[in-house]
């Protein structure tokens, strides 16, 4: 199994904090190949994301070119071949080779929301944001939706003995605990039983709202704190589909030709997977740097944006400001 210590030597991990690694580890698979195993192939649907933890493997592009990665080495930060959702390289064990290997969809969702942490100025206390990513909540939320998901908690000050869900009652809200303690317990009086104790980020509540069944336990506060707050319509709003035009990649030189506006190409990855896989004729903005940068954007030009789930968020915050924008589907 990787460890917490290894995660954290990748992209996009390296931002989190141990407890969050911890929670994210049981995702992970890992794989074990023997010299000249493949490990996968190109033009293969894959959704997986490949980590080299060990050993040395060769990818392989479509002309037989080839270019060798070492488990060890300090370059070796990227998931592999992982730009598109069908490989372009075919990747072959050279020695023995250990791969660890994470659904692309947590990448997607983990890239996004990391970078939209960074750039909130605001808000240095993301400890109780990093509970969502391992949360049925924020993995039943569209990418393009996190961004909407971060401003739409409400911070409420709470006091010993308050009482946030009762056992019975219809699910209106769920929460996180951002500072303080509370109890989890089932019944009432001699049949009352103690379930759990929840403590700083401790998300609850949420599955009455996915479920649509009435709680199932009642939650007391048993010190004094602050809990972050998301209505059932905003949490139902947020499970739809942000409305984002897209366009398929083999339609962007049509566009490009028809366009009287002139057409960029919008890479919202990190500066380091640019480095790593650029994308032809694409400028780079990261994602968590893309607020600070909309003043030096032309709002009479179409923005075709890139960067797998980060595309989408990307796509609302220039949509947001005035700007028109697309998604490039691969």
């Amino acid at each position: 199994m990787i460890s917490t210590e290894r995660l954290q030597t990748f992209i996009p991990f390296e931002d989190l904090s141990a407890k969050a690694l911890e929670e994210l580890i049981p995702h992970f698979k890992t794989q074990q190949f023997k010299p000249k195993a493949v490990v996968f192939k190109r033009n293969q649907p894959d959704e997986y994301c490949h980590y080299l933890l060990s050993g040395t493997l060769d990818l392989i592009d479509e002309d037989f070119q080839v270019s060798r990665y070492e488990g060890e080495d300090e370059a070796n930060i990227l998931a592999l071949d992982a730009t598109h959702p069908s490989h372009k390289f075919s990747a072959v064990a050279v020695t023995d080779c250990e791969v660890a290997m994470i659904p692309r969809r947590y990448i997607s969702l983990i890239s996004t929301w990391i970078e939209l942490a960074l750039s909130d100025d605001e808000n240095e206390d993301n400890d109780w944001l990093e509970t969502l990513l391992t949360s049925d909540l924020f993995n039943r939320v569209p990418p393009g939706n996190i961004q909407q998901l971060l401003s739409r908690f409400e911070e409420r000050e709470v006091t010993l003995g308050d009482v946030l869900i009762r056992e019975g009652d219809e699910g209106n809200e769920c929460y996180v605990i951002k500072e303080g303690r509370a109890l989890v317990t089932r019944g009432s009086g001699r049949n009352e039983e103690t379930l759990a104790a929840l403590s700083n980020g401790a998300l609850f509540g949420e599955d009455s709202l996915i479920s649509e069944l009435p709680r199932s336990a009642t939650i007391t506060m048993t010190s004094d704190g602050v809990v972050m707050v998301l209505s059932k319509e905003d949490f139902n709003t947020l499970l739809k589909t942000p409305v984002v035009e897209y366009i398929k990649e083999d339609k962007l030189p049509e566009l490009i030709e028809d366009s009287d506006t002139g057409v960029v190409l919008l890479d919202v990855r990190t500066e380091q997977e640019a480095e790593q896989s650029p994308i032809p004729r694409a400028r780079n903005i990261p994602l968590a740097k893309l607020r600070n940068h909309l003043d030096d954007l032309n709002k009479n030009f179409i923005y075709v944006v890139q960067g797998e789930g980060r595309a989408e968020a990307a796509a609302y915050v220039l949509s947001e400001d005035g700007f028109n924008v697309m998604v490039l589907q691969q």
